[in-house]
Order: C-alpha cells, then sequence, then structure tokens
C-alpha cells in the first residue's frame, strides 16, 4: 500500500498512540480519520468507505473483535490490521480467523505497519 491508496481509519484508545500513530501516517500522505472507541468506528466504517482498518482490539466498549465481525456479517469487506497488546497465539488465531488481514502486537515498528 502507497499514500496514495487511499483512506485508513485507526481506532486506539490510548490517545499517545493514536496521536503518534495518525501522525506518523499522515507525514507519510495518507489520508487518516482517527477514533477512540468501538461504537465510533462502526458509526465511521458504515458511513463511508475506507480502505483500510487498523484496530486496537481492546477497546472500552465494543472490542475490535466484535467490530470486525458485525463488519463482515454485514458484507463489509474493508481490510483490517489489528494493532494490539494482545499476543497470545489464541488471540491471534482469533482475529486472522474472523476476518483480520494482518496482526501487529505492540510495541511495534512504523515501518512494519506501514509495510
Amino acid at each position: 500500500m502507497t499514500s496514495d491508496d487511499g483512506t485508513l481509519l485507526v481506532v486506539e484508545d490510548e490517545p499517545f498512540l493514536r496521536k503518534a500513530v495518525v501522525a506518523s501516517l499522515r507525514f507519510l500522505g495518507f489520508q487518516v480519520t482517527a477514533e477512540q472507541n468501538g461504537t465510533g468506528a462502526l458509526r465511521l466504517a458504515r458511513g463511508q468507505p475506507f480502505d483500510l482498518l487498523i484496530l486496537d482490539v481492546v477497546l472500552p466498549d465494543i472490542d475490535g473483535f466484535e467490530i470486525v465481525r458485525r463488519l463482515r456479517g454485514e458484507g463489509n469487506q474493508v481490510p483490517v490490521i489489528f494493532l494490539t497488546a494482545k499476543d497470545s497465539q489464541d488471540d491471534k488465531l482469533t482475529g486472522l480467523s474472523i476476518g483480520g488481514d494482518d496482526y501487529l502486537t505492540k510495541p511495534f515498528d512504523l515501518e512494519e505497519l506501514v509495510a
């Protein structure tokens, strides 16, 4: 994916990390929308087309796995990268089996995320 490939939705409840990821991706030329909770993420993902969701799993209301389950159940096939501290093999398998396209654990390298 290059910066002219479209728009990204970053969903992260930790303000510092959310701002850092958004700023870094914007610096690289991506169009980025940010959200801090699952309810807002669902609203945005249902309301406008995104080319990629970068989604935390642990959110204060609806977790990232449930967001993907709901979107996939509605036929929304937007690519999803989970970016999360949940690093067990079971969590990774869950994320990928419900429709996630990639699963990065925190801490992560920005270059790996962009790739």
